[in-house]
């Protein structure tokens, strides 16, 4: 598991240091450095799975595209190289250097030596193996069919190939729909069961009902592809005509990666998830998050960037609730310094209750400002 990151000379980055913990998550206004934290991470996987890494740090790839390497270097940095360092809780720390060429136009940042890149040892790393989900800001909504890519889903067992869109994650599920979730703590019991039925499928479904009440999830092959649907319980044991996932709420198919990704996850997998709030209600936000605290709580790892309050306060709803400790809970606020235009990370301190002592100022104020307003007081 990854305890510590730290990021110098990458675009607002000129020195960041964060601890990561089971859950991060990392929040702040727009344009704050956030998702670098997070493309920092998708870089080294990148130039890992693409075998660049003896060479570099490969800039463009299925994963990430972060442009040239002029575009990358801090602006206030007197550095000509990037680097990276990763401290793992029970495995050798990895440091990574790549220097900024003189070509600006270059989308490969030379390595420098020393710079691990080993398969045989990086490949026990769950950042570079297939312990690892990364579901991006920009994923699959409802489409007419999802592909299928069986080198991906089977062999690398993979929701998403470019850019994190999860457009596997149909496959994926039908793909592994009988098998059981390999983490069982997360299982939601039927009273109807005989004994727990822990298969993905089954388990996809009774969290997606917690966030869409009564929905049953129907996977169609179509041709190559495959079509995805629902259906609705209603009363009297009736049961809705097949539903196209374009005619059902978008949002019931934005949150089914997610729920995949976690539910198929094994101790010490890392999940990356950018804006997980998307299009979800309130309570489908705090459903999900009591989710990911029950993960992290059993070993999963999940780094979430995030501008919603109701996932901010579920996480610490958790805490409160005893789903996960404080030491599990890292929450950072990302602000800049506009003299030097450079990321500032501020650590949250969070008490055993749940509370967060001190909160920055910009830090989720603006329903306060709005009642103000609002009120008159």
């Amino acid at each position: 598991m990854i305890t510590n990151l730290n990021i110098n000379n990458f675009k607002l980055h000129k020195q960041t240091q964060l601890d990561i913990k089971g859950l991060t998550i990392l929040t702040g206004m727009n344009g704050m450095g956030k998702s670098t934290v997070i493309q920092s991470l998708i870089l080294l996987r990148q130039s890992f799975m693409m075998n660049d890494l003896d060479a570099g740090l490969n800039l463009k790839g299925d994963l990430c595209d972060a442009g040239i390497s002029g575009e990358l270097a801090c602006q206030s940095s007197d550095e000509h190289s990037l680097k990276i360092e990763l401290k793992f809780s029970q495995q050798d720390d990895l440091t990574y250097v790549f220097n900024y060429p003189d070509n600006i136009m270059d989308t490969l940042l030379p390595s420098v030596k020393g710079n691990i890149v080993d398969k045989n040892i990086l490949s026990k790393y769950s950042l570079f193996n297939e312990y690892f989900q990364y579901l991006s800001a920009f994923r699959f909504g409802p489409q007419k069919s999802y592909n299928r890519d069986t080198s991906l889903v089977v062999t690398k067992k993979q929701i998403s190939k470019i850019m994190g869109q999860c457009e596997y994650a149909v496959h994926f599920l039908e793909q592994y729909k009988n098998t059981d979730i390999p983490v069982k703590e997360l299982a939601l019991i039927d009273k109807n069961d005989v004994t727990p039925d822990l298969r993905l499928i089954v388990q996809v479904e009774r969290w997606l009902r917690m966030i869409s009440p009564n929905i049953k999830i129907n996977i169609e092959q179509s041709g190559e592809d495959f079509k995805l649907k629902y259906k609705f319980n209603r009363e009297e044991n009736t049961i809705t005509e097949d539903i196209t996932a374009l005619n059902t709420g978008f949002g019931v198919t934005y949150v089914l990666p997610i729920l995949i990704a976690i539910l198929s996850a094994q101790k010490d997998a890392v999940i990356l998830i950018e804006n997980p709030e998307a299009h979800i209600h309130p309570k489908g936000q705090a459903i999900l998050m009591e989710l990911m605290a029950k993960a992290v709580a059993n070993g999963i790892q999940i780094i979430l960037e995030s501008h919603s309050d109701h996932i901010i306060n579920g996480s610490l709803v958790a805490v409160s609730n005893g789903l996960i400790t404080p030491e599990l809970l890292s929450i950072y606020y990302f602000n800049r310094e506009e003299h030097q235009h450079v990321a500032i990370s501020h650590p949250l301190e969070i008490s055993k209750n749940g509370h967060i002592k001190r909160p920055p100022k910009g830090f989720f104020d603006q329903i306060d400002i709005d009642l103000k307003t609002l009120t008159g007081f």
